[in-house]
């Protein structure tokens, strides 16, 4: 047997077309009805395990992709420029609140994703749910996501570390107020050989809690009408605050560990006594930290002024339908099914341990239980309350570089501070946000797209 390019050339060509037949004689698995995208390993496990009641109950299958945040951002920014339909677009994402912004760049009528107003309204969802978590999935009152979630904002605390140091942390009623019991508090355990433990867990040089501060405040750097408020004379006054408790001779705060609940350990060792914490963040302690039980209490946040909101809010995810899918309907089921239903708010009440954005559902008993890991204390009946309080936040497309010149901002304050005094600082930060200011109107107007 002959063949004038070879034998191993003929040997590929045979395997290539024996592959071939196989591949199209393949019984290939039927499509789904629906496709969900999500970026959370958890939330793919607990959607998952529920996703058969659905599908019995609809009759409509439904794919679940987990998707890292990169990719998922990545490729479905892709689809939205080009205008892809069919099979490739998901019907239904899951986007985390920091990555947002940016699907809102275009006008109203191009966002990618459908607009959730009429859907909300129907259902009476706009009345059911916290109305100031639709603030970051929304784009000039038009509503593209339903939250996951409200992430009120308290300050968990090592109540035992402060009463042996005679302070009843509760007792503080605004931020200076704490910042001075702190104070006394790191006395007590200098005094003793504490050199290292500090007071509460603050960084130096990022802006998250500081946001926390300002939303507190009422103050978004940016709000969704794109109307910069990074210049307002309260940012300054916090900025200079918080400078002044993570550095200088009035110090209260150290930065934890990083990674995924290692910063817990810190609590534990006593290195930190007091933190802030979303709801989110109470399940680390819990899980990496169970030596804690019985130590840790929880108070709402302190305020500057009367009229500031005892909470903030951090963290979040929506869920929306893209504009281009051609099963809204269906879509919209299965988001009521995840997020709305009682079967969707238990696993997430079991899994997370975080409160649903629908408000009847915090008259449940669950909620309203002493928790012996806090003493007794009832901290999901705190939450509840302060859910009720949350500010609203609001997420554009040029929010992360606010917060990243606030960050600069920040930074600059605590070098000031050390370098030359509280003298003039308050000044000097308001100099530095009317110049970060400047720069994120002239990238607004750079970035505006043609109505």
């Amino acid at each position: 047997m002959s063949f004038h390019l070879g034998k191993p050339i003929l040997v590929m060509l045979l395997v290539a077309l024996v592959s071939g037949a196989v591949i199209a004689l393949r019984d290939t698995p039927p499509q789904k009805d629906l496709t969900l995208w999500v970026f959370a390993e958890g939330h793919a496990i607990t959607y998952r395990s529920i996703i058969g009641q659905f599908e019995r109950e609809t009759g409509k299958s439904v794919e679940i992709h987990h998707l890292s945040t990169r990719a998922e951002n990545v490729r479905l920014e892709s689809m939205f420029m080009t205008g892809q339909t069919g099979r490739a677009l998901p019907d239904v994402v899951e986007i985390e609140i920091s990555h947002v912004g940016k699907f809102f760049r275009p006008p109203i009528s191009q966002v990618g994703f459908l607009p959730l107003n009429d859907y909300l309204q129907r259902g009476g969802w706009d009345r059911k749910l916290v109305a100031a978590r639709f603030a970051p999935w929304s784009k000039q009152d038009v509503i593209f996501g339903v939250p996951h979630d409200v992430h009120p904002v308290s300050l968990t605390y090592r109540d035992d570390l402060f009463r042996q140091a005679g302070i009843d942390l509760a007792q503080a009623q605004t931020w200076p107020q704490l910042h001075d019991l702190c104070l006394k508090f790191q006395e007590y355990w200098r005094a003793r050989g504490y050199a290292t433990r500090h007071a509460i867990e603050l960084p130096r040089a990022s802006a998250d809690y500081v946001i926390v501060m300002l939303l507190q405040r009422g103050v978004n750097l940016v709000d969704q009408y794109d109307r910069i408020h990074i210049n307002n004379p309260k940012v300054a006054q916090t900025v200079a605050f918080y400078a002044q408790v993570v550095a200088g001779p009035r110090k209260i705060a150290a930065e934890a560990a990083g990674g995924t609940g290692v910063w817990t350990n810190d609590a534990l060792a006593g290195n930190l006594c007091a933190f802030i914490t979303p709801d989110w963040r109470i399940f680390h302690f819990r899980r990496f930290t169970p030596q804690l039980e019985g130590k840790l209490r929880m108070r709402p946040l302190p305020r500057f002024d009367p009229t500031d909101a005892p909470t903030s809010t951090w963290g979040g995810t929506m869920i929306g339908i893209t504009r281009d899918s051609r099963n809204h309907d269906d879509a919209w089921k299965l988001i009521k099914f995840l997020y709305l239903s009682d079967t969707g708010m238990d696993a997430l009440e079991q899994t997370f341990g975080i409160l649903p954005p629908v408000v009847q559902r915090w008259d449940e008993p669950f909620y309203h239980q002493p928790d012996p890991f806090f003493g007794g204390q009832k901290i999901l009946e705190l939450y509840a309350d302060l859910a009720r309080q949350i500010p609203p936040r609001y997420v554009t497309p040029v929010t992360a570089i606010a917060q990243a010149e606030l960050s600069v901002v920040v930074s600059r304050a605590v070098r000031y501070l050390e370098d030359h005094g509280p003298q003039g600082l308050e000044a000097q930060c308001q100099k530095w946000l009317d110049t970060a200011a400047e720069d994120i109107r002239r990238r607004i107007e750079h970035g505006r797209f043609d109505e």
